[in-house]
């Protein structure tokens, strides 16, 4: 809350009010609503910064929002550049779209998709994020024993339980995709959830992969992106699992998976594959700020398509 100690020693709090309410300005809750556009949170916290001196300043301690939209547009515009402003801009209006915003991250294991999801669902201010590890789990715990058995182990296991031995098929890409098929009927049971009750959600895992998913049936509902990662470079992908045993304290130990790799680069193509043919964006992730900012870039294509539907109409 920003207070300011005027001359005869009371204090001033800046409100940001709409037609309903207002509440105390918070300069961390603007820089993280700037942060969407790509920029650091540093230079974000730098212009919502200069914003609360702005206002100080000028005595204003009564703002609407749509004036403090207004006038940090033009911070960023004036310090930055008007492409990340309109970005603000434009994130800042989704909710005139009257849908909730449903990302879909995809790809193989070990990729970045769990750590992509974090930082955006943070940057766009998404509560819900959802791993399909974990609805493959809740799956599992919620069905019939007989009917569980594409649900048992990894992505890039799966196969070991396919009911049926694989004849003329890769086994691996068969073991994935009877799975993948069980997961996204808990993933669609998700989106439609998120659809009823209008709430945002990033889901993120293996067995998000274009093509398996009805997503037709939701996109006048919500405004659904759906993106896929990839690491091509074979070493490069070990990196990420040595990465994620630290990061996990040894919970989920490298060996473990890079034992695997040439499994998970089998699904990973596999993917990639459909994911071309679905015109789905790939997004490779070598550098993880740059991977972020793509996936921003792509979300934000879609809100411009959203809203030249709503102009056409």
């Amino acid at each position: 809350m920003v207070k300011d100690i005027n001359k005869l020693g009371q204090t001033n709090v800046i409100v940001i009010s709409d037609k309903k309410r207002g509440l105390p300005f918070s300069k961390g809750i603007l820089a993280s609503s700037i942060a969407v556009t790509g920029l650091d949170l540093i230079t974000s916290h730098k212009i919502a910064l200069d914003i609360q001196e702005y206002f100080i300043n000028n005595n204003m301690y009564s703002v609407s929002l749509d004036e403090l939209r207004s006038i940090t547009f033009r911070f960023i515009k004036e310090e930055i550049g008007l492409e990340h402003a309109e970005k603000y801009l434009l994130w800042q209006s989704v909710g005139k779209l009257r849908k909730p915003s449903v990302i879909l991250i995809g790809g193989a294991t070990g990729v970045g998709k769990s750590t992509i999801a974090t930082i955006l669902s943070n940057r766009l201010n998404i509560t819900r994020v959802a791993s399909t590890d974990s609805i493959r789990e809740v799956m599992r715990a919620s069905v019939s024993e007989k009917l569980i058995r594409p649900l048992r182990g990894s992505s890039y296991t799966a196969y070991k339980n396919l009911t049926l031995p694989p004849s003329g098929v890769e086994p691996v890409i068969l073991g994935f995709r009877e799975q993948v098929m069980a997961v996204s009927v808990g993933v669609e049971a998700i989106i439609k959830r998120s659809i009823e009750e209008k709430s945002d959600i990033v889901i993120e895992g293996a067995h998000i992969v274009p093509g398996y998913l009805n997503i037709n049936n939701f996109k006048d509902k919500a405004l659904i992106v759906e993106i896929v990662v990839t690491v091509p470079d074979k070493e490069i992908h070990k990196e990420h699992f040595t990465k994620r045993t630290f990061e996990t304290q040894g919970s989920r130990p490298m060996q473990k998976y890079i034992r695997e790799i040439e499994k998970i680069q089998k699904i990973q193509n596999y993917i990639e594959e459909l994911a071309k043919s679905n015109k789905v964006r790939i997004i490779d992730n070598y550098d993880l700020d740059s991977t972020v900012n793509a996936v921003l870039d792509v979300i934000f294509s879609r809100v411009k398509m959203e809203f030249s539907k709503l102009s056409t109409n």
